[in-house]
């Protein structure tokens, strides 16, 4: 017997929480607009919602950065830089 008076008071406490929350969720201002679906909108920025696309256009970049640094190795490995320093370096010290 009591543990079905025990069961009949968490069963009730349950259904006050979950009434509760039902109530506030409705009531709440501006709930329906806080969450809108992911895919509703496309990002600002003009972004790429696509994560493949992105990633995509991440390896493109990374190969346009691997490729102006070859040009950059071979152009120091060729000796047609040269370097030119104005400072004295007893300045540099000071700042």
């Amino acid at each position: 017997m009591a543990s079905l008076r025990y069961l009949n008071v968490i069963l009730t406490l349950l259904t006050l929480v979950l009434a509760l929350q039902l109530w506030t969720s409705w009531t709440a201002p501006g709930a329906a607009a806080a969450a809108p679906a992911q895919g509703a909108n496309p990002p600002a920025g003009g972004g790429i919602p696509d994560i493949g696309a992105q990633n995509m256009q991440i390896i493109d970049l990374l190969k346009q950065l691997v490729q102006k640094t070859e040009v950059q190795t071979e152009l120091w490995r060729s000796g047609q830089v040269h370097v030119h320093v104005d400072k004295d370096p007893a300045d540099a010290k000071g700042h």
